[in-house]
């Protein structure tokens, strides 16, 4: 039964299932607006991520070598939970997918629409809580999530040029972010080393490790 009261505890739910499964943050959210080839005809993102470690993130700063390589088993864990999830949803009896077969709806479009945070010059999401050392995961769903749309959030980064001074391959364009600004603009990807320079060195990372 569709109820408000129904929905709300449908959110409490899968708010809790999923951050008992290692988020730090979920977001319902609402993706209506988008063309049904981008989303398969969801209507909802339930969009959810994890912060690396302070201690990661400090390691990296300081130019050493970190034992694990929390981004990569971080992302993968997203991944992993986003498959599951989207199988749980599937088996609850609402149509979800945790990767389109046709179209593309990338994790920092869910996240520009859930209010979590702007893009910055690195071409990264960069949030108020942890700067730009979080890992997503999505799910895109037809479930009644009581769901949320911000306007995404104007870039705050001004005349503020530190990732890409650091970006020793010059990936890095230096152009800010806008609705209309394609990827290409903000990073030759080809040239991108995968150093995570532009991710320690931004100084809303700073202030998440301080």
């Amino acid at each position: 039964m569709d109820t408000e009261k129904s929905r709300i505890e449908l959110n409490k739910t899968w708010e809790k299932r999923i951050k008992d499964s290692g988020a730090d943050f979920v977001y319902f959210v609402d993706i209506s607006m988008f063309p049904q080839e981008m989303t398969d005809g969801h209507n909802c993102a339930v969009l959810f991520g994890k912060a690396l470690s302070k201690e990661y993130i400090g390691t990296l700063k300081a130019g050493l070598e970190p034992k694990r390589k929390e981004v990569f088993n971080t992302e993968r864990k997203m991944d992993s939970l986003s498959v599951k999830f989207a199988e749980m949803l599937e088996a609850e009896g609402y149509s979800s997918v945790a990767k389109l077969k046709t179209g593309r709806f990338p994790h920092k479009t869910a996240a520009l629409r859930a209010g979590l945070g702007f893009i910055g010059k690195n071409n990264l999401l960069v949030t108020e809580k942890y700067g730009c050392a979080v890992m997503l995961g999505k799910v895109l769903t037809s479930a009644p999530f009581i769901t949320t749309s911000e306007t995404p959030k104007e870039p705050q980064c001004r005349d503020c040029t530190i990732c890409v001074n650091v970006c020793q391959s010059k990936a890095l364009l230096g152009k800010t972010w806008s609705i209309t600004t394609t990827r290409e603009e903000i990073i030759v990807r080809k040239q991108c080393t995968l150093c995570l320079k532009c991710m320690v060195f931004c100084p809303y990372t700073a202030k998440y490790i301080e």
